[in-house]
């Protein structure tokens, strides 16, 4: 094909569309290189080649065979942006095929009709609230998530894409239907019952031996789903790759549950185009406009969520796409959304500041202060065990992912440990000259046994800053949000050093003034992240270090970074025990230094462990002694034709005690054992089992083991031992992660 200097094009359709559609053309090198972009007037597509020329293009040329034109409806400015193939196929372009004639003539076949139909352009508006269920008192509360960032999209219709799914994930899908092996359920979120799941510890018992056949496993796989009729299923399992896609096109609503099952699949399933990002308001609501295929039915809405967390956007809720899909939205019809990870906050206060010169030291992540035992005067046992242990700096507050660990108000049992998060709320009179630095410092006090030491007192100084949004104008004139943060420290002032900035109740506020239009920040002051510790790096000079009770200070400092030592008192606040969005004055013992009106600053006492759990299952011991010294797992119970004293001993151990254990016996698929399984505090016996240096031991007989199976003592059964010793200190909002011991052993009882 001969190189020619411009390109023009007549632009026809197929089907002419009811209403006009401004359309632009894309011309692309074959390289995937954007060459230049022009509207269709009148009709007529051109392109001056000689100006499209780039550098790289520029040595030897290009000819028109070489050449790719896309042409698009005009559905907003950002189209002006796209200049890689990619971002283009979301606005479901036409490719054209350039055909020449004899004499050079090149021209285009019109417009089909299956593309124009996506292309008329609808507005929706998209509306609803974010929620989250929190805990007061003794009663739910449903509370507004505000600064909610909220990504609104647009499930494609796939018959515009089906053609596009590879011929191999087609094949496969008449196997996951007709044959569903294996399947991976995926719940349809629903409002969860509170902030943190209450657990109660219970025996971790698996079947490890099957009880069903596969045929009733298929069966129990499908039991739930939506019936598929015969003619369905029939053409499924033709083979005929083009007429299960036509399948699928045609029955795409009865197929969403059963491809909800494969996660694999949705990427090839399903594609979400991204149509705005909204914030929530104090209200948790949100509210906008959303473009959209005019064709066939209303917009199919897809939401996922991020909360600013710990310095970061969050992903905090992002279900599966074809079991969470709005199908059908009817415009403006209101979209509830409960989220439940704990690490959202439910004071949606977000425009409102503290009064005064307050200084209220709210949350360990999201335990409150308040929450955290500060005397020696509490030792109490477990439920159903006997050996007390001290409360001091522990919490009686639950910890997310935790269903192994019943938390009862007023029952101090969990340690802190991991990286800890302290929250504060200043008043919107701070800073000033006489109150413009706070730091936080500790010192360990005791040991992992409480036997006092005699630790120095050590300053953080974790870099700290806080981060703001504001508006600003793009290159298309239209108002986006941009991000920014100002350092809150460490500093130094006058004598002292690791100082940090009160954050004041807004950025434009001294001594920030930050330039930008509209500033505000992510987390309010009246809540905010001041400091970040990671308590297994506590320092280890002057007795300091590793797990203990430590104890932390919080001090502050005028403008030019004079120590305040005598503080008013009523300065210093903390949560209720009641609601923790509810202040009352520090009680004595939590500040430092205090007489009748004054004190030298806030301090805590905390419980730091992080140590790990150890398990481990052993042999049975028969009399006595080992039932054999290979790993095969036989066990003679009647050695000499004498029953025997059969012995079940397992590790189940903890440093500090901190951590709680589950055992069970499983026999055959006949499920537990009676009376075998045991669990509590690594702390104490418990269920008969006696506990010695970390090792639990309990007799059996013969027939309390084989049960149904002892058969006059002629039976015999294979058994299964699981053992769980799970670590129970928490960061504040969830329990410490990989701190866990876990152990699987086998036996089989034989005459």
């Amino acid at each position: 094909m001969a190189t020619k200097s411009d390109l023009s094009l007549d632009v026809r359709f197929e089907q002419e569309p009811q209403l006009e559609i401004p359309l632009m053309g894309f011309l692309f090198h074959c390289s995937g290189l954007l060459l230049q972009r022009s509207m269709v007037k009148e009709g007529r597509l051109e392109f001056n080649l000689q100006r499209a020329e780039t550098e790289p293009l520029r040595q030897t040329g290009f000819d028109t065979s070489e050449l790719r034109v896309f042409i698009t409806p005009v559905s907003g400015k950002k189209l002006e942006q796209v200049s890689v193939l990619d971002e283009l196929e979301a606005y479901k372009p036409y490719e054209a095929v350039l055909n020449s004639d004899r004499q050079g003539n090149i021209t285009i076949l019109p417009i089909p009709s299956f593309i124009t139909q996506f292309w008329p352009v609808c507005n929706c508006r998209v509306t609803g609230k974010i929620s989250k269920w929190f805990r007061k008192g003794n009663t739910w509360e449903d509370r507004a998530v505000c600064r909610a960032r909220v990504h609104i999209c647009e499930v494609d219709r796939i018959r515009y894409w089906i053609e596009k799914i590879p011929d191999t994930v087609i094949a496969r899908i008449p196997e996951l239907i007709l044959k569903p092996k294996e399947v991976i359920r995926w719940p349809i979120p629903e409002p969860d019952p509170g902030p943190f799941r209450p657990g109660i510890f219970h025996a971790v018992q698996p079947k490890l031996f099957g009880t069903r056949s596969a045929e009733q496993a298929e069966m129990n796989a499908v039991a739930n789903l939506p019936e598929l009729g015969p003619d369905i299923r029939q053409k499924i399992a033709s083979g005929n790759l083009g007429q299960i896609r036509d399948i699928i096109v045609e029955n795409y609503a009865i197929l969403h549950p059963w491809f909800c099952l494969w996660p694999w699949l949705w990427p090839w399933l399903y594609r979400c185009d991204e149509k705005k990002v909204v914030y929530t308001d104090a209200n948790g609501r949100f509210d906008t406009l959303i473009s959209y295929s005019c064709f066939g039915d209303r917009p199919d809405i897809y939401i996922w969520i991020e909360y600013y967390i710990d310095g970061a956007w969050t992903v905090v809720y992002h279900p599966p796409v074809p079991c969470n899909t709005r199908w059908n939205y009817v415009c403006g019809s209101d979209i509830h959304i409960h989220i439940t990870d704990p690490r959202v906050p439910g004071n949606c206060c977000c425009n409102c500041p503290l009064p005064g010169s307050l200084v209220w030291i709210r949350t360990i992540g999201h335990t409150s202060v308040s929450r955290i035992y500060q005397r020696a005067d509490r030792n109490l046992p477990p439920p159903g065990q006997t050996v007390p242990y001290n409360r001091i700096g522990l919490t009686d507050a639950p910890a997310a992912n935790d269903a192994f660990f019943e938390t009862v108000p007023e029952d101090y049992k969990r340690p802190f440990g991991g990286t800890l998060r302290f929250y504060m709320g200043f008043g919107d009179s701070l800073p000033n000259d006489e109150y413009y630095y706070y730091r936080w410092s500790y010192r360990k006090v005791a040991a992992a046994d409480l036997t006092p030491v005699s630790g120095t007192l050590e300053q953080v100084d974790n870099t700290e800053r806080k981060s703001y949004d504001f508006l600003f104008i793009d290159a298309n004139g239209d108002e986006q949000i941009g991000h920014n943060s100002v350092k809150l420290g460490p500093e130094t002032a006058g004598p002292n050093d690791n100082l940090y900035i009160i954050p004041p109740a807004n950025p434009v506020n001294a001594p920030f003034n930050v330039p930008e239009n509209s500033p505000m920040w992510f987390e309010r002051t009246r809540n905010t992240h001041t400091m970040e510790i990671d308590s297994s790096a506590l320092k280890n000079g002057g007795g300091q270090g590793g797990d203990g009770l430590y104890e932390f200070t919080l001090e502050l400092f005028d403008k030019n970074g004079n120590k305040k030592v005598a503080v008013p008192k009523s300065m210093f606040k903390v949560p209720t025990k009641a609601d923790q969005d509810i202040s009352e004055n520090a009680a004595d013992e939590l500040l430092i230094s205090p007489d009748a009106a004054t004190a030298a600053g806030f301090k805590m006492l905390v419980r730091i462990d992080n140590s790990a759990c150890d398990a481990e299952i052993y042999t049975v011991n028969v009399n006595g002694e080992p039932a054999s010294t290979d790993c095969c797992g036989f066990v003679q119970y009647k050695p000499g034709g004498v029953e025997a004293d059969l012995q079940l001993s397992f590790t189940a151990y903890h440093p500090n005690n901190f951590a709680v254990f589950s055992f069970g016996v499983n026999k055959g698929t006949c499920g537990s054992v009676a009376n075998a399984g045991a669990g509590g505090m690594v702390i104490d016996s418990v269920s008969g089992y006696t506990l010695s240096s970390g090792r639990y031991e309990k007799h059996f007989t013969p027939q309390q083991l084989l049960e149904s199976c002892y058969q006059n003592g002629t039976g015999k059964a294979a058994f299964a031992e699981t053992l769980a010793v799970i670590a129970i200190a928490t960061d504040g909002t969830s329990r410490l992660g990989g701190k866990d011991a876990y152990e699987v052993a086998a036996f089989a009882l034989e005459p």
